[in-house]
């Protein structure tokens, strides 16, 4: 499995934020993360939008953490930007119930989905403050 590169500049964006602690703007940040300006301006639009992050505008204006870091779990971010977290085809949700010859009596998708829920539980018990530590 792996991230997408959404997630790995949102993750970024918010430990630069953490150690900061302070107001930044979007060409601070991705100047420091050397992340696309463009890019990074989509993911802020994610994270404002899930009142994760709070956006100022005017000449002093930037981004900044809307929570303590303490409050915002890991698992919270990774399950906000990645739209499908699906380990194999037959665990999407608009999945065709023919996408596979071996349903119903197939385990695998009970395997995998063990082993994703206990990935988010993982990364739900970390929160922002501990990648600042």
């Amino acid at each position: 499995m792996q991230l997408m590169v959404s997630t790995d500049i949102a993750l970024r964006t918010l430990i630069y934020l953490g150690q900061k602690n302070a107001t930044a703007t979007i060409q601070e940040v991705a100047t420091a993360c050397n992340i696309s300006k463009t890019h990074l301006m989509k993911v802020v639009m994610t994270l404002v939008g899930a009142n994760l992050l709070v956006s100022e505008r005017g000449r002093n204006g930037g981004v900044r953490l809307a929570l303590e870091p303490r409050d915002l779990s890991i698992g919270t971010v990774v399950r906000l930007m990645e739209n499908n977290l699906a380990l194999v085809v037959c665990m999407k949700g608009d999945a065709p119930t023919d996408s596979c010859p071996l349903l119903p009596r197939c385990r695998l998708k009970g395997v995998f989905s063990q082993a994703q829920d206990a990935f988010l539980a993982s990364l739900d018990q970390s929160s922002l403050a501990d990648l600042l530590a």
